[in-house]
């Protein structure tokens, strides 16, 4: 059960939440978010080094046989690159499509609790009910807009790891592949 219960601090009442707030629980969802895209990022930057250092190597062999750069690691490399910058566009402009929705959703709700304020003050006045409908508009308005925030915080993060996931699997499979090849294992 939500609500707030009374505590004696010091002799003085204050105000403590029983459960955790809705902000708190989306709060927690956008910290795990980045959590997991700090790890991925990790994971990329590591798996980037050995790419590098496997391919520096490559690349210095072949600068004393020249035959060797016919090495098709020297063009895939490239096209790697760009299959993963396209992957990682798309991605993030789905992500981008995910943000605008929750904006529409906010805009909608905004509207509709705008739209229901002005239908109660419609008829005649009414003081008791103008402070009800004015009062329902701001909850309700406060209400949407904590909730947009929060889904807009959380697509917003997850924007990194979209972005990042097809960088992530390419540089990953390049420095196994190579690994495999230093090793000898082709």
């Amino acid at each position: 059960m939500t609500g707030f219960m009374a505590v004696r601090q010091q002799g003085k009442p204050t105000m403590h939440r029983q459960t955790p707030t809705p902000l708190a629980v989306r709060g927690a969802e956008v910290a795990a978010e980045l959590a997991t895209t700090t790890v991925v990022l990790g994971e990329t930057l590591w798996a980037a080094q050995q790419t590098i250092c496997l391919r520096v190597v490559r690349l210095a062999a072949a600068g004393y046989d020249p035959a060797r750069l016919k090495d098709p690691e020297f063009t895939q490399m490239v096209w790697e690159k760009l299959d993963a910058a396209t992957e990682a566009q798309q991605s993030l402009a789905a992500g981008l499509w995910s943000l605008s929705d929750v904006w529409l959703e906010w805009m909608s709700q905004q509207v509709s609790a705008h739209a229901l304020a002005v239908s109660a003050l419609v008829a005649p006045p009414d003081p008791i009910r103008y402070g009800g409908a004015a009062s329902d508009f701001v909850e309700t308005s406060l209400n949407a807009a904590e909730i947009a925030c929060g889904r807009m915080a959380l697509e917003a993060t997850r924007l990194g790891g979209r972005g990042l996931a097809p960088y992530h699997r390419a540089t990953n499979q390049n420095a196994r592949r190579l690994l495999r090849a230093a090793a000898g294992g082709n």
